[in-house]
């Protein structure tokens, strides 16, 4: 009853209806679409699903490029982020998660915009790709897509809908939306997630974490056995800290190293007035990196290794 209550839920309810009417416009790029997103408010792995996704569809060949909102970015408008050999904006214009994208990955365009449709038409003027690359973009309904991939973890089918809890759809849309379901922060067999999807009749496979790297601002690799004895402070802004923080005191163990400070801020914080113990080494995310890098003089950053699913990659060759 308190759902059928929530003005939120009947605001999202005449939107979609309004889109699926066509009262409201879409747009229709030439290129493929392929959108990632979730229901939840918070992380739960589309950056790194966005980034391996890049390098499977780039290592068969294909031009891809990468198009976000560029949340709380320093600028307006339309952005070209990097193109495939320059990187065409610091990390306050282009916003984290596109600076991201662009340090990361190799030739792949990265463009932010607020506005997808004419973001993407600005993509196909300057780089003409096979493939769009939608990073959290299940809710933006205007731009069409080819293959909508959802992101889910045990905790969001315990959620309840804003502004009482964090999904932001009700879990009903994925009956007419949502292509494939991509489980995160969870291990195989999670029955409560398969048995969910299995029952919409959407196929689903989990994302996997299959190693670890040590990086430097630079992007050099370090050794974690460099680390061994070591006092260190960790720090992070993204959507979940506290995996972040579990993640590092299981490294801590396995290489010997001393975690003894922490900071965590809310996501895509911009570590404005903040100060680091300049006596310590600090270890944060990548997305993190490049905000902290001129803070920070001794700053590393743990990079997750991500595996996806076979289906998922087979999914995709499909569709291309």
């Amino acid at each position: 009853m308190l759902s059928l209550l929530n003005p939120y839920l009947w605001a999202v309810k005449l939107r979609n209806f309004l889109y699926q009417k066509r009262v409201f416009k879409t747009c229709r790029p030439k290129s493929r679409v392929i959108s990632v997103g979730n229901l939840s408010v918070g992380g739960t792995g589309k950056t790194p699903t966005v980034m391996e996704i890049a390098k499977f569809l780039t290592s068969k060949g294909l031009k891809v490029s990468i198009l976000l909102r560029g949340y709380k970015r320093k600028s307006k408008g339309t952005l070209i982020v990097a193109d495939y050999y320059h990187l065409l904006a610091d990390v306050e214009r282009a916003g984290d998660e596109a600076y991201l994208y662009a340090k990361f990955l190799k030739k792949v365009p990265v463009v932010v915009s607020e506005d997808r449709c004419k973001g993407a038409q600005i993509i196909e003027k300057h780089f003409q790709p096979d493939v769009i690359l939608l990073d959290d973009a299940f809710q933006h309904l205007r731009i069409q897509r080819d293959l909508d991939i959802v992101l889910l973890t045990p905790k969001d089918l315990k959620e309840k809908l804003l502004p009482f809890g964090r999904l932001r759809e009700p879990f009903e849309v994925l009956k007419n939306r949502g292509d494939y379901c991509l489980f995160s922060k969870t291990s195989k067999p999670n029955m409560e997630l398969e048995n969910f999807c299995q029952r919409l009749g959407k196929p689903f496979g989990y994302l996997q974490v299959v190693g670890y790297r040590l990086l430097t601002p630079s992007l050099e690799e370090i050794d974690f056995s460099t680390l061994k004895g070591l006092k260190v402070g960790i720090v992070s802004a993204v959507g979940d800290n506290r995996l972040f923080e579990q993640q590092m005191e299981k490294l801590a163990s396995k290489y010997g190293f001393l975690i003894v400070e922490r900071k965590f801020f809310p996501d895509h914080f911009d570590y404005r007035g903040v100060s680091f113990n300049p006596n310590l080494l600090w270890i944060t995310t990548p997305k993190d990196l490049f905000k902290l890098e001129k803070k920070i003089k001794n700053l590393l950053a743990v990079d997750r290794i991500f595996q996806l699913p076979e289906n998922l990659k087979q999914q995709l060759k499909e569709l291309l």
